[in-house]
């Protein structure tokens, strides 16, 4: 049936999101409630990085980076795909960034219509499912909700990846 195999896709991706971030760092860290230095302190961000971090000095294309100088899976400066930021150690998601991740979780949508489900699930469906499974549940309904009015109309996706990945 479809509908066992849509489970068995997204079941398949979302181990492979943890095991990669096993392998690099433990995944993001997601903050919920506001995204000020006081808050991110209190969340154990180190003092230096929560500053940045609520200035948006380590923002990449959906979250923040607290390392791009060195991958935690490598220990080289990172250059990765920016959607392999969410299986990533140095990767920090704060309430600021929702508008923005909401909105790629609509563009990966919109592009599951434009390529086949098998190549879907390949190239967008680690992203997809660590966003569902692993982000968004931390923060609250109401987080969401608020997130979802401020949400930009493009996630920029077409950006980050090369012109000949575009389906």
């Amino acid at each position: 049936m479809v509908s066992e195999a849509l489970v068995d896709a997204e079941r398949s991706a979302l181990t492979a999101h943890r095991l990669l971030a096993a392998k690099t760092g433990g995944g993001p860290q997601v903050v919920t409630g506001p995204a000020d230095t006081s808050h991110l302190e209190q969340a154990g961000i180190d003092s230096d990085e929560a500053h940045r971090t609520a200035g948006g000095e380590l923002d990449t294309a959906w979250a923040a980076c607290t390392d791009h100088g060195h991958h935690p899976g490598t220990g080289e400066r990172c250059g990765w795909s920016f959607l392999d930021c969410f299986h990533c150690g140095n990767c920090l998601i704060t309430r600021d960034h929702l508008p923005g991740l909401l909105a790629l979780l609509d563009t990966l949508n919109s592009r599951r219509e434009r390529c086949g489900e098998a190549d879907w699930w390949a190239r967008y469906g680690m992203t997809w499912t660590a966003l569902r499974r692993e982000v968004l549940p931390k923060f609250s309904p109401a987080e969401i909700a608020e997130a979802s009015t401020r949400k930009p109309a493009d996630a920029l996706l077409d950006l980050v990846e090369q012109t000949w990945q575009h389906p």
